[in-house]
């Protein structure tokens, strides 16, 4: 499904710009990355184990930012690769390769003083997008143990998790506009530990690192088993994302990570690898 998609980068690495080219011979290749903040703890691991393995003729630059900073960001040349966690969209750039490299479970996420175990679609998108009937309070959520206000924290609207959660498990509706926003996986979990009525989303991997309640979706937990067996309902995908086919130095360690055992087995350690 999708090999390869179309779309493009948003996200400048440290004032490089341009993609980087082949190595010359005995010279090491820069690669530079930008993008997705859910996929950057996988990215990062495997270029190290890239670069361990490779002898060190490869380096890269990695920053976050949203999937769509690195959308923009490959699609200008600013970047080689773009980290990408949603699915191309029709207003993405053209001219893009998308190569699928883990899947990833979207958790939704309350307070531990709050540990509500399931809701449905219905539900979540009452309490998200304010369908009717709307939920404002934690009183009228089965599990509960607030009663005061639901505060809603999303994620900025670069960021492809935001995408993914939308379409995946709010059939298509968009996020309130009353709802916080916080431009990383990492802050708007912060904000769920810190705030007992809090309610948010986040990939599983950072909700497997605990301090959070994790709430099941249409009664199935939300797990890295339960992606892999393909029975969670939020499931998406993690994309690197190349503006063209794949070349040099890009696709070398593109073509690492879907083939290599030690790439799979990385991705496995938290994630979900392609079939």
């Amino acid at each position: 499904m999708h090999r390869f998609r179309r779309l493009s980068v948003a996200c400048m690495v440290a004032g490089v710009l341009g993609v980087a080219a082949p190595a010359a011979a005995n010279a090491t290749a820069l690669v530079t990355i930008s993008g997705a903040t859910a996929s950057y703890p996988l990215v990062q691991l495997l270029a190290a184990k890239y670069v361990k393995t490779h002898h060190k003729k490869l380096k890269f630059k990695i920053a976050q930012g949203g999937a769509q900073i690195g959308i923009n960001d490959v699609a200008a040349g600013h970047v080689t690769i773009a980290d990408v966690s949603r699915e191309p969209l029709p207003t993405d750039p053209a001219g893009l390769d998308f190569y699928p490299i883990a899947e990833y479970g979207i958790c939704v996420i309350t307070n531990t003083a709050n540990p509500v175990g399931n809701l449905t679609t219905a539900q979540l998108e009452s309490i998200f997008t304010g369908t009717t009937p709307k939920l404002r309070t934690w009183t009228g959520v089965p599990g509960a143990t607030q009663t005061g206000t639901i505060d809603v924290i999303s994620r900025t609207s670069v960021a492809g998790v935001l995408s993914s959660f939308s379409t995946l498990m709010l059939e298509g509706k968009k996020v309130t506009t009353l709802a916080s926003e916080e431009s990383s996986e990492g802050l708007l979990k912060q904000q769920v530990e810190n705030d007992p009525a809090g309610i948010g989303f986040v990939s599983n991997y950072q909700a497997e690192l605990g301090g959070v309640n994790d709430v099941s979706f249409n009664g199935v937990a939300c797990n890295k088993s339960t992606v892999a067996a393909g029975t969670y309902g939020g499931i998406s995908r993690f994309y690197e994302v190349t503006k063209g086919k794949a070349r040099g130095a890009a696709a070398a360690f593109i073509g690492w990570i879907t083939s290599s055992p030690a790439a799979r087995k990385i991705i496995a350690s938290q994630w979900v690898p392609i079939p």
